[in-house]
């Protein structure tokens, strides 16, 4: 049996194990998905392990960027974001993709959401706000940024971050590329004041399903979508590029919801 695995500091609120085992079990696939809190000390001697003994991994943070000088060879896509969240092991030879960019264009599909001729704002500047500017280069569309240290880290992939005390009520689209809101913490990553009527809101955080982020989106009429979406389309990118395998859309989801309603 080889295996497949989650490996991040920490990994316990993740759903992945649960889900990827129990396909396993429905598809008859001789694997076995782990979830692994790893030391950053300890991440050679996991390369190692792993060029012997998986199939592959996924990656969560902190160490999205911090694995690619370990990898043999890197996808045009991840390189050209900077981070790599998925791994397939390939004779022994590592190969980075970033899943997470296939994961936000489904939900984008998936909710029929067309950016383009959209006003954009993506709350936060770190690897995955990094990964939608990048999804978001397919449409026509402005995009600002929001960052609490807008002379600090960006996303490098466009030039206005705005600070948080800058926002404008007049956005068609705000994305929460931040952890705020993640169960359980109830906190909001703007004010709701800054939230314009009809405004579409997406978060990427999927546990609780419906955020703080997203309950103030609602309350001005808006659209909300969740970050389930994103977490399915790149499951199902994992599930095709290790274990070259379809997975449909309702199995994911049949089973995030049997994982996160327990």
């Amino acid at each position: 049996m080889m295996a497949s695995a989650l490996i991040g500091k920490p990994v316990t609120h993740s759903v992945g194990q649960y889900i990827y085992n129990k396909l396993f079990d429905k598809y008859a696939i001789d694997s076995l998905y782990l979830s692994i809190d790893l030391d950053p000390e300890n991440i050679q001697k996991f390369i190692e392990y792993a060029k012997r003994n998986f199939l592959g991994f996924n990656i969560t943070a902190p160490y999205k960027e911090k694995i690619m000088p370990y990898l043999d060879d890197v996808d045009i896509t991840a390189k050209n974001i900077g981070a790599v969240n998925l791994v397939k092991n390939l004779y022994g030879r590592l190969y980075g993709y970033n899943s997470d960019y296939e994961g936000f264009l489904f939900l984008l599909k998936n909710n029929n959401i067309n950016p383009d001729n959209k006003s954009i704002l993506l709350l936060g500047t770190g690897g995955i706000a990094r990964t939608i500017v990048y999804a978001l280069h397919n449409f026509k569309c402005s995009i600002d940024e929001a960052s609490r240290n807008p002379d600090g880290k960006k996303s490098g992939m466009l030039g206005k971050v705005i600070p948080y005390d800058s926002i404008k009520n007049d956005y068609d689209i705000i994305i929460n590329c931040t952890p705020v809101g993640t169960y359980p913490d109830e906190n909001i990553p703007i004010k709701p004041e800054l939230i314009g009527e009809n405004t579409t809101g997406i978060d990427v955080v999927y546990n609780p399903v419906k955020t703080p982020f997203l309950h103030a989106i609602e309350n001005k009429h808006g659209k909300i979508v969740s970050g389930v979406d994103l977490f399915i389309g790149q499951g199902i990118d994992t599930m095709k590029k290790i274990y070259n395998l379809d997975v449909p859309h309702g199995d994911f989801k049949k089973l995030f919801y049997e994982k996160i309603n327990k």
